[in-house]
């Protein structure tokens, strides 16, 4: 791992002692793609308040659109 890994994940990553740390109704969310160990741990990506399959799945329909309406298509 970089220096540069090794500070970002000290400073910012994302990890269990945190997740405990936060609010019991709080979401675990990230656009993707992640750096699995830098950004966010493993077993937080993973986890129970987890909604990053479901985030990026969304994201990948709503870009689609997107680009349908940009590209002409008609809307109903």
């Amino acid at each position: 791992m970089q220096k540069a890994d090794r500070v970002l994940k000290k400073s910012y990553g994302l990890t269990r002692a945190k997740v405990e740390r936060a609010k019991p109704e709080a979401i675990i969310m990230h656009p993707g793609p992640m750096n699995r160990g830098v950004e966010i741990a493993t077993d937080v990506a993973d986890g129970p308040f987890s909604v990053i399959l479901d985030q990026v799945s969304a994201g990948v329909a709503v870009r689609m659109a997107i680009l349908f309406l940009m590209l002409g298509g008609q809307s109903s």
